[in-house]
């Protein structure tokens, strides 16, 4: 098979499958240790109350979970080494180091958008109100979670299908981290058009609903997913730190 052939299957299979990706809610998984890791502790520190409080809340947020996801494929990009830029369409994304480095050899870019909807957010708001600090403090972490299991089913449904065609996926890689800046959300919008899942972007580049997730990925033969460099990061609150 040429790679021609390959590129032109591929073409197809963005063809039929961009846009929105069901996400069933029953499905999304969060492990307690990972909100335990939110909260600075490990498993061995935490007592049956704070486990069982975790478990419930999981169960009230699944109840409360919209979840939408969404992706599209740019099949023209051009690199800009010199500088860290990528060029899509005619917008120019000033990346950085570490995020051109994981995307410079890709044949596509894909970017997504995933969210949970507003209703987790606004539960967690709603406890503190009451004074609930530790219940809001669980579920804002439990939206956090659950944002990003929906983007890396995303990442997964993409990586998957493109294993057909002996090509991988990139890292994936959001404004606001590695030093990519958060301003940038409004490019990356922009190009996303109605696969945004319906979120919207204040002058500041906050997602609302907050409990969201969008940015980029490549795809291409010879990509792979690698661990992330957060030994040359600076960004100590990344929730991919330590995965």
């Amino acid at each position: 098979m040429t790679d021609k052939t390959v590129n032109s299957d591929v073409n197809q299979w963005f063809a039929h499958n961009q846009g929105l990706v069901d996400i069933l809610p029953e499905k999304v998984v969060v492990e307690p240790y990972r909100i335990l890791k939110g909260m600075g502790m490990q498993p061995a520190d935490a007592d049956d109350y704070l486990l069982d409080l975790i478990s419930n809340e999981m169960e009230a947020c699944k109840k409360k979970l919209m979840p939408e996801a969404a992706f599209n494929v740019h099949f023209s990009h051009q690199f800009s080494p010199g500088k860290y830029h990528i060029k899509l369409d005619e917008i120019t994304f000033k990346t950085s180091k570490i995020v051109y480095s994981f995307l410079k050899k890709s044949t596509y870019l894909v970017l997504f958008s995933c969210t949970c909807g507003p209703a987790i957010e606004n539960y967690s708001r709603e406890l503190m109100k009451e004074g609930n600090s530790l219940e809001g403090l669980i579920v804002d972490l439990i939206g956090s979670e659950m944002a990003e299991w929906i983007t890396e089913e995303v990442h997964l449904f993409i990586e998957k299908a493109m294993e057909q065609f002996g090509w991988g996926v990139s890292n994936r890689y959001s404004p606001g981290y590695c030093n990519w800046p958060v301003s940038e959300q409004h490019k990356l919008f922009a190009l996303l058009g109605e696969n945004n899942c319906g979120i919207k972007l204040t002058p500041t580049s906050l997602m609302l609903p907050i409990k969201s997730v969008s940015g980029m990925l490549g795809i291409g033969p010879g990509l792979k997913r690698l661990a992330y460099k957060c030994n040359i990061c600076d960004d100590k609150n990344c929730i991919m730190r330590g995965k």
